[in-house]
């Protein structure tokens, strides 16, 4: 009740702003300067008023009323959240729900004014917001942070140090990657282009950082010309021994919030840039010289797009050993986890005959003396965070862990607080999503772990997913296939049950960048931008995660990476196909091997197989034992 109306406080005192300014709606979007995905403390201001925590979202305050869009993973999560707070849950991509943009249209009068802080709107989202609003002559303010303004204890912007990547581990130097961009530059036109995105900018220069929880990467921008390459960046972030290695290889060092000038002044005549990743304030800068003439600016995905997310060979073989880490890591948790399933319900048997046989949740009362009892989805989370500690090179995790317990499985980006901690027991199914950086490179995996005996219902559902993850992972397609091509592929033991699940079926991911990295991914309906278009190459890394969500009951999620690779090039044409990486066994207990055909347990009982074959000499005896035991041959 008390979250409630804080909402509605905070809610009230952007209106008070919004009179103060003549602004008759305002949107507070998810992103940073950067588009990012993942934000900083500093950028959370749709978080701090709306009290949605999820990673996506945007908000829209009336002078009346309140909407926040998100999409399907966090539906669940933001019903619970925005309850009582006076804001109405849009839920994207359902029936009868209006974008964004369009309810903006529907509730505005003519030549009424939306504010919206110009540094977080990319200038592509811009652009459809303006064409939806210019019919009715509604302006559009970019100059406004009334969020900000209301915000008295905001976090001040992050300023960690930023560190070097070893070309043992890049694969490539940073003065060979910018020739790269130099000359992708040429071929498009250009003479200069400015990077926002900061994975992009890590990965050109070779640097990492922590600005942003479980993303190692710095706020910052990029240009590259033809003669210079600027980096503009909190100095106090760069130490003087790093800033003399950027500076032999031609990287001259400014200020962050330089850019905007620096945009304003420079010569060039041919800018690139990508406008879904631009936001429009350092877009407006540009475009001076573009009225008078002076400038052209040409349009496109990120230069150095493909360049990352085609791994090189040394990035590929690193990311192999991250996987056998990361997998011993998460055997040696799964077993922990039966163990201690076991061991805790023989040993707080009288603290657990006082729930209820149906789920519970446990209130602060019960969390203080049970705490370090129970085996709860914080403290699971914890210990599989204590396992990955263990690793060599490990950095943290590349995203914050979800263990959804039971019905908590059904929210597809679940994340428990102690009020909503649920306590394991001998039943039903948990679903853990986790990965973690080393040096080596990024891992990112969702098992679902049998706790005790499941339904027929459990066991059905959990092999129609399995079925979709092998038939993606067995894929074998000619070049020049894409996401959309073979996303049915994981989809098709769910839809022919009319089953399926709202989200993507597999994303890309970065090396010791981004967990999810544009524009490889997996996805069964066009979006807005297009990435599910993209040829699939050698040399890119996607997740595979197929999944099912019976809500109030269970999830399933099943996720591995794979690496895309040549299998072979004959008169037909190429053929590619994909290696999984990731080394942790499926749950026997879960499958029903009679609804599995001949090749998908051969493909099980192999991939099982290798798992013991790379990971067993990394575990002790009794977890070698447990490990050949459930992946005993089905």
């Amino acid at each position: 009740m008390q979250s409630e109306l804080r909402t509605q406080t905070k809610l009230e005192k952007i209106r008070q702003r919004m009179k103060q300014e003549n602004i008759h709606a305002f949107m507070i979007l998810s992103s940073d300067f950067h588009e990012s995905e993942y934000v900083g403390d500093y950028f959370k201001c749709r978080e701090y008023i709306s009290g949605f925590t999820g990673s996506a979202g945007n908000l829209v305050i009336l002078e009346d009323k309140a909407g926040l869009w998100t999409d399907g993973r966090y539906f669940l999560q933001a019903e619970k959240e925005l309850e009582g707070s006076g804001i109405i849950l849009f839920r994207k991509g359902e029936d009868d729900v209006p974008e964004l943009e369009e309810y903006l249209e529907q509730n505005l009068l003519e030549h009424m004014s939306v504010g919206v802080d110009g540094r977080t709107i990319s200038v592509n989202a811009y652009r459809k917001l303006k064409k939806a609003l210019e019919k009715k002559k509604i302006t559009i303010r970019l100059e406004c942070d009334l969020a900000g303004d209301v915000w008295n204890d905001r976090p001040k912007m992050s300023c960690m140090p930023a560190w070097e990547l070893d070309i043992c581990y890049a694969g490539n130097t940073r003065a060979e990657k910018i020739d790269q961009i130099r000359t992708k530059l040429v071929e498009e036109g250009a003479e200069c282009t400015v990077i926002s995105s900061l994975d992009d900018i890590a990965w050109a220069l070779n640097v990492r950082g922590n600005d942003i929880a479980c993303t190692p990467l710095v706020l910052s921008y990029l240009v590259v010309s033809k003669q210079h390459t600027v980096w503009f960046v909190q100095k106090q972030a760069v130490s003087w021994q790093l800033a003399e290695r950027l500076k032999e290889d031609g990287i001259i060092i400014r200020n962050y919030e330089d850019i905007y000038s620096y945009l304003k002044e420079m010569d060039t005549e041919v800018l690139y840039l990508d406008p879904n990743r631009t936001n429009m304030l350092l877009y407006e800068c540009t475009q001076k010289k573009v009225q008078a003439g002076m400038r052209k600016v040409l349009e496109g995905k990120n230069i150095t797009l493909l360049m990352k997310a085609v791994k090189n060979k040394i990035e590929i073989e690193n990311m192999k050993k991250a996987h056998e880490k990361d997998a011993a890591a998460c055997i040696k948790f799964m077993y922990w986890l039966k163990t201690q399933v076991r061991k805790n319900i023989e040993k707080d048997a009288a603290n657990i005959s006082s729930l209820s046989k149906d789920l519970h949740i446990m209130d602060d009362d019960d969390c203080e003396g049970k705490e370090r009892k129970l085996l709860t989805e914080i403290t699971a989370a914890e210990k599989l965070e204590e396992f990955r500690k263990e690793q060599e090179h490990y950095l943290g995790p590349s995203f914050h862990t979800i263990v959804g317990y039971a019905r908590h499985g059904a929210i597809v980006h679940y994340s428990a607080t102690p009020k909503t901690d649920l306590a394991f027991q001998a039943e039903n199914l948990v679903l853990i999503d986790s990965g973690g950086h080393y040096m080596e490179g990024t891992t990112d995996i969702t098992r679902t772990i049998a706790l005790g005996a499941l339904t027929q219902e459990q066991k059905h559902a959990y092999t129609l997913v399995l079925k979709g993850n092998l038939n993606l992972a067995a894929a074998k397609f000619k070049y020049g296939a894409c996401g959309i091509s073979l996303d049915c592929l994981a989809r098709k033991a769910l839809w022919q049950e009319g089953m399926d699940y709202k989200h993507g079926t597999g994303h890309g991911v970065g090396y010791l960048l981004s967990v999810h990295e544009p524009p490889n991914c997996f996805r069964s309906v066009l979006s807005e931008s297009g990435e599910e278009s993209v040829k699939l190459e050698p040399g890119m890394v996607t997740s595979n995660e197929p999944g099912i969500y019976i809500e109030g009951k269970f999830g399933i999620r099943l996720e591995n990476l794979i690496l895309c690779k040549e299998l072979e090039k004959n008169s037909y044409g190429r053929f590619l196909g994909f290696e999984t990486l990731t080394l942790v066994p499926f749950e026997r207990e879960a499958i029903l091997a009679e609804e599995l055909e001949t090749w998908e347990r051969d493909w099980l009982n192999n991939y099982h197989k290798e798992i013991v074959a790379k990971i067993g000499s990394m575990l002790n005896e009794k977890e070698l034992a447990w490990l050949k035991e459930i992946t005993a041959a089905i």
